[in-house]
């Protein structure tokens, strides 16, 4: 599932894609049909390192499309380990660093160090047979950071990964494909079974030390990439902060309205599927915002979970739960729901205005 929110985290668009095809070719399609269904003259794109492909920056950048005449843009987080040489050189280089510090998301003070330059990023893209030979440059703002509190995370990561790998070493006939997944990066001449996914008899299985220590260099570090070369480094960084909420999305989709497994097949079935999920998102969301983002959606959905009734007699029904959402939703939308006991043309009448 692709989904497409705004810079408040309101849900716009979404579309499903095959779980099988990478997700880099998810977001294109879904940035023009929101382009032509809203009729917006320009979108800045945030979105994690995934998505991050030469393809999506030309895009966006308007280098290889007709429909780009309004230039678009795009945040991007910057895989490290994955970039060429020129910029891990440049990530490493401890010249031009600055401390800063802010609050993350649950208060606490993070401390880091950050710099940034704009630097001519050379793209290759596709020629009409597919091959990449078209050769061009694209102008991005590049910012590299480092934290401790991320360096300690990361080797907290890996070394729980890294015990895994040490005991799928010496005990092979315990893991197979599936449940050696990340293990089996840092164990050096792995083979498995094609037809059941067990690992080879007879291999001599040894810890990739040279990766371990590769990935060691890069603790702590992280980038961004961005068009939008005006935009001051803290900026920049509000923006992509702004990611948290598609991440959280997928979280309240997936464990407050239940969108995974999935028991349907049909196209159609699992595109209504989705499409209920995003509009109980979509409502949540405004409900979050119009609560000025006092309560979690965990919290609201609670809430209106156990604001119910019960038949009393003679056209009575019994309001018995109240709490401090509802009295929120009262100030908000301006209705009384105060009352413990009320009819049903009362109730009706509320619903009616409303």
């Amino acid at each position: 599932m692709g989904l497409l929110m705004d810079s408040k985290g309101i849900p716009m668009a979404f579309d499903t894609f095959p779980g099988n095809e990478s997700e880099k070719g998810s977001l294109l399609p879904i940035v023009r049909r929101a382009k032509k269904d809203f009729e917006l003259e320009r979108v800045i794109v945030v979105a994690d390192r995934g998505l991050n492909t030469s393809d999506n920056t030309a895009f966006l950048s308007g280098k290889n499309d007709d429909s780009c005449k309004n230039n678009d843009g795009y945040v991007y987080g910057q895989s490290i380990l994955g970039a060429d040489k020129e910029f891990k050189t440049w990530v490493l280089d401890t010249n031009g660093y600055s401390r800063d510090e802010e609050l993350d998301k649950s208060g606490d003070k993070i401390v880091f160090t950050h710099k940034s330059r704009v630097y001519a990023k050379k793209i290759q893209l596709k020629d009409e047979t597919g091959k990449r030979n078209i050769n061009t440059t694209i102008y991005q703002k590049q910012m590299a950071y480092y934290s401790k509190k991320y360096a300690d995370k990361q080797k907290r990561d890996r070394q729980r990964v890294v015990e895994k790998a040490k005991h799928l070493i010496t005990n092979p006939g315990l893991y197979t494909k599936s449940t050696s997944v990340g293990a089996s990066s840092y164990v050096n001449n792995i083979k498995f079974v094609k037809s059941t996914g067990e690992i080879h008899d007879g291999l001599k299985l040894s810890l990739n030390l040279d990766k371990i220590a590769e990935e060691e260099k890069y603790d702590g570090y992280y980038s961004i990439v961005t068009s939008e070369k005006h935009l001051s480094d803290k900026e920049i960084r509000d923006i992509y902060k702004g990611l948290w909420e598609i991440e959280e999305s997928f979280k309240i989709i997936k464990s407050e309205f239940k969108a995974r497994p999935v028991y349907v097949k049909t196209d159609n079935h699992i595109d209504a599927h989705f499409l209920i999920c995003f509009v109980s998102l979509l409502i949540m969301r405004i409900l979050e915002y119009k609560l000025e983002h006092k309560f979690s959606v965990k919290k609201i959905r609670k809430t209106l979970n156990n604001y119910s009734c019960s038949y009393l007699e003679q056209n009575y029904y019994l309001f018995d739960y109240r709490d401090d959402v509802i009295v929120k939703l009262e100030q908000v939308f301006d209705i009384d729901l105060s009352k413990k006991y009320m009819t049903v043309s009362e109730i009706k009448k509320i619903l009616q205005y409303h």
